[in-house]
Parts: structure tokens; C-alpha cells; sequence
């Protein structure tokens, strides 16, 4: 009898502390699963506060210099934080070719803008928009030009910054990928140009986000997307970059399959300097070295959109050509599109350095 007393007492101790054991698992997310509860009830949708950003950017300059920089701080714009939300949860996404800034903060609702306020100036600032899902706020901001946002956070608060990218950067560089989306470029035995373009640029990226220079690499696009025309040079022009690189692949003008092969550089002839030829002349020299090809040259191409607006130094390179079946299987091979990233990244390199 004792023993089965002590049994069941062993029982029920072993099941409370494994009720426990799950309370406190869970309790800690229990906030959470509230706020989210709560904030269901609201309703949302993207909506520009703009408006508000505005307000107080009258507001601060109507109660003086003192009163702003106790509220800024020296800094644009500052944004509150709410309890329980660190600033380990806010992100910032620079999309440079949309001029857009999205900054991602975990922990806020669809009504976090109603309960903290934005306090800050519009300077440079067209719009910005909020939209909440699941207690994952997204701040979007669209600039007048492009900028480097930059976050510092003290305490409840986080500051933003949007300065020239020359004042973070020895250098800027603009790298295009040709086409993208729903324009392939040429296509031949159901290989798409935008692919092998986009493959190449991002072996270049790979190259540049190890190499420890203080370059700021701009991208129009590192995905399967298709920037227009005027914000992929713009990218290049409103950044003021040292140099606009356009990485695409040849066709013949039939489209039809030939023994014509090898690598040619377009330039902006229109460039009285000579820097976008030279900067297409040391492309050409580099990936002729690397690749092994047939150089076809360097070409005039100012019948290019982006090459004839272009206001820095220009270069669209055509790595090869897809209506030749050797080149076709090359452009394709991961090794030759390393050798292609690598002669483009040795050749901005030197273009720089000379420059």
C-alpha cells in the first residue's frame, strides 16, 4: 500500500514538473501570441506616412535648433522602439536602382506608427510607406536620389541617415546585368542570355564582397528582374559612379548559329574624355588574357540607351557569343564564368588605380 502511495506522489511530481517545464517554454511567447491576437483585429494595408514625417519636420524647425537637436541628435530622422523590441530586430535594405530604402523592424504592428511617432526632416525624402503582417513592420522610404542609409541606435530610439556614398566610399561602382524578367536577351538551345549575365555578375560579387576595399558596388539587378532602362543607367548617374560596367553576350545579327566568336566592348563615343574608352580598352585587354578569346574589338555604342545617357565612364561588355557552339558551352560553364568575373574585376581594379 505505501508503495503504491509513493508511486502515484513520484506521478504526479514527474507530471508537474513536466507541466512546468512547458509553461516555461511557452510563457516567454505568450507577449508575443497576444500582441499578435490583437493586432489581427486591426486592419492594415501599405499607407504613405509621409504626412506625419512632414509635420514634424515643421514642427522642428518652428521650435528651434535646441529642440531639434535634442530630439534628432544631429540625425535625420528617429524612429521609437517599443518595449521588448531591441534594435537587433531592425534591418535596412538599400534597393539602389529604385532609390528605395526598406528598413524591417520584428516586433511592430499595424499600429506602431499611431502609438510612436516619427520625429525627423524630409530632406531628400519623396515618400515612405508602412505596412505590418504578423507583427513584422516594413518602413519603406523613397529617395529623391541615391543615398547610403545608415542606422545608429541609442537606447528606445534608432536614427537614420542618408548621406552621399562618396562620403562612405574611396570608390563607386555600378554593375549592370544585362536584360532580365520577361526580356531573355538572345536565346539559343533554351539557354537564356539574362541567365549567364546574371551568373557572371554575381561571380563578380563574389569577388568584390571579400576583397576589403572601400568600394561601393551599386547592382541593378541580382536577381531575375528587369530594371528599366533609365533607372539602371540611373543608378550609375545619380550616384555619380566612376564607373558604369554592362555585362551582356553577343548574337549574330540573323541569330543564327556561325563560326563568328569572341569578346567585344562597347564604349560611349560620345565621351570627350576618353575614359570610357580607355575603361572598355582595359576590359577587353583583361578578358582577352583571361578567357583565351577572339578579341573583336572596341566598338562605338552610343545607339545604346544606357551608354549614350550615361554621364560617367561606360563599358557594355559582351563576354562572347551565343550563336557559337563552343562559346555557347563555355559561357555556360561555372569555371569560364569565374574567369570572365575575374578579368572584369581585375580590370575595374586597374581602371581605378589609374585614374
Amino acid at each position: 500500500m505505501e508503495q503504491k502511495v509513493m508511486g502515484a506522489f513520484t506521478a504526479i511530481i514527474l507530471a508537474v514538473v513536466i507541466i512546468m517545464s512547458c509553461i516555461l517554454i511557452y510563457v516567454p511567447n505568450m507577449h508575443i501570441i497576444a500582441l499578435k491576437i490583437e493586432d489581427s483585429k486591426l486592419t492594415g494595408g501599405r499607407v504613405s506616412v509621409m504626412e506625419m514625417l512632414r509635420a514634424s519636420d515643421l514642427e522642428l524647425r518652428g521650435e528651434g535648433e535646441e529642440t531639434k537637436d535634442s530630439v534628432l541628435k544631429g540625425h535625420q530622422i528617429r524612429l521609437t522602439l517599443p518595449k521588448n523590441v531591441t534594435s537587433a530586430s531592425v534591418n535596412i535594405e538599400d534597393i539602389y536602382v529604385d532609390r528605395t530604402v526598406a528598413i524591417s523592424i520584428n516586433g511592430i504592428g499595424k499600429d506602431y506608427f499611431e502609438q510612436y511617432p516619427m520625429r525627423g526632416e524630409s530632406n531628400n525624402i519623396v515618400d515612405i510607406t508602412y505596412d505590418s503582417e504578423n507583427l513584422l513592420g516594413v518602413i519603406e522610404i523613397t529617395l529623391d536620389k541615391v543615398l547610403e542609409a545608415k542606422m545608429t541606435s541609442e537606447g528606445e530610439y534608432i536614427y537614420i541617415d542618408f548621406v552621399d556614398p562618396h562620403e562612405v566610399y574611396d570608390k563607386i561602382v555600378v554593375v549592370d546585368a544585362g536584360h532580365g524578367g520577361n526580356v531573355p536577351g538572345a536565346t539559343k538551345m533554351g539557354v537564356n542570355e539574362k541567365d549567364i549575365n546574371l551568373d557572371i555578375v554575381l561571380e563578380l560579387k563574389k569577388l568584390f564582397d571579400r576583397s576589403g576595399k572601400n568600394i561601393g558596388v551599386y547592382y541593378t539587378r541580382t536577381d531575375d528582374s528587369n530594371p528599366a532602362f533609365e533607372n539602371r543607367v540611373g543608378l550609375a548617374n545619380d550616384s555619380n559612379a566612376d564607373i558604369f560596367l554592362s555585362v551582356h553576350n553577343n548574337s549574330t545579327a540573323s541569330g543564327r548559329m556561325s563560326s563568328i566568336n569572341g569578346c567585344e566592348v562597347m564604349y560611349e563615343g560620345g565621351d570627350s574624355t576618353g575614359e570610357s574608352k580607355e575603361l572598355a580598352e582595359t576590359c577587353l585587354d583583361h578578358l582577352l588574357k583571361e578567357l583565351g578569346a577572339k578579341s573583336k574589338g572596341t566598338v562605338v555604342g552610343d545607339e545604346v540607351y544606357i551608354i549614350r545617357m550615361s554621364k560617367v565612364p561606360v563599358a557594355l561588355v559582351e563576354v562572347g557569343f551565343m550563336t557559337n557552339q563552343k562559346e555557347l558551352e563555355n559561357l555556360q560553364d561555372k569555371e569560364y564564368q569565374r574567369k570572365a568575373a575575374q578579368a572584369l574585376y581585375d580590370a575595374v581594379l586597374e581602371y581605378l588605380n589609374e585614374n
